[in-house]
């Protein structure tokens, strides 16, 4: 039997490159992911920007412990990149997640992957 998704998201050419840079944007972000997904969050985001010594890599990394595990995302502007990991043992609706979050960023290119565990 298998308690839960984990659902990972690969996005590539984001067009809105200031959200990528936003903490206070991908901390509303990741609520209303929590909220779409009809989950509990039991922490506020934890949200902050990293500046990396290779510019390339610098970005915004967030958390969010949900009452059935977590919500991460990893965020790389000058890439127009973002990574995001949900996994919970509650079942979620993936689809509607997908499209929110492509819609969001507005990214062209976007791999999924979604693990039973």
């Amino acid at each position: 039997m298998k308690d839960g998704k984990h659902l990972i998201l690969d996005l590539k050419c984001c067009k809105n490159m200031e959200k990528l840079s936003d903490t206070s944007f991908i901390e509303s972000f990741l609520l209303e992911l929590v909220r779409i997904s009809e989950m509990k969050a039991i922490t506020k985001p934890k949200v902050l920007y990293y500046e990396h010594e290779v510019k390339e890599e610098s970005g915004v990394t967030g958390f969010v412990i949900i009452s059935d595990s977590h919500i991460s995302i990893h965020t790389y502007p000058t890439k127009k990149a973002l990574y995001l990991d949900i996994f919970s043992c509650k079942q979620f609706d993936v689809d509607k997640i997908v499209n929110y979050v492509r819609e969001t960023f507005e990214s062209c290119e976007f791999e999924k992957r979604l693990i039973e565990r």
